[in-house]
């Protein structure tokens, strides 16, 4: 029923957490998983203006800082999707750069899945929110069913 699934993640822990719930999709027939990291354009916009002045000029710092990003989040990517081959699972691995909600939507339907598992909150983490603005955005445009993981309430995880 559910055997390409999408798995956006900014790794924060609200977000890793739906990585647990991917196991037992695999009773539902999940064989392959789709793991999505969206580089924000606005953060890097906002990173990259941040050190003008002290650490070179916007165009340099907009290179080391997205070089920076990249490595990180290749380490994260790594990992995870080890975890997942590990468990059985197929992986494939798309890290586009935009807006996350749109391009969470825009993976999901280019990738043919079946389900989106999104955590309720990415690395923002408001407390006052139902949901998070990416799963909010999500859950209102995606075409697929999403599966949304909610946080911990006592940890903020």
């Amino acid at each position: 029923m559910f055997e390409r699934i999408l798995f956006p993640t900014d790794f924060s822990g609200p977000s890793m957490k739906a990585l647990d719930y991917i196991p037992a999709l695999q009773e539902a027939g999940t064989r392959e998983v789709i793991l999505v990291h969206v580089i924000d354009s606005k953060e890097i916009t906002t990173i990259a203006s941040g050190g003008q002045g002290f650490l070179g000029t916007i165009p340099d710092q907009e290179t080391e800082t997205q070089r920076q990003l990249r490595e990180e989040v290749q380490h994260r990517i790594i990992d995870t999707r080890r975890a997942l081959e590990r468990q059985g699972l197929k992986v494939t691995v798309r890290t586009p750069l935009g807006t996350p909600g749109t391009e969470i939507v825009n993976a999901a339907e280019a990738e043919g899945v079946s389900l989106i598992v999104i955590g309720s909150h990415g690395r923002s983490n408001l407390r006052d929110r139902l949901l998070g603005t990416v799963s909010e955005y999500v859950i209102k445009n995606a075409r697929q069913p999403v599966l949304v993981i909610k946080r911990d309430a006592a940890a903020g995880r």
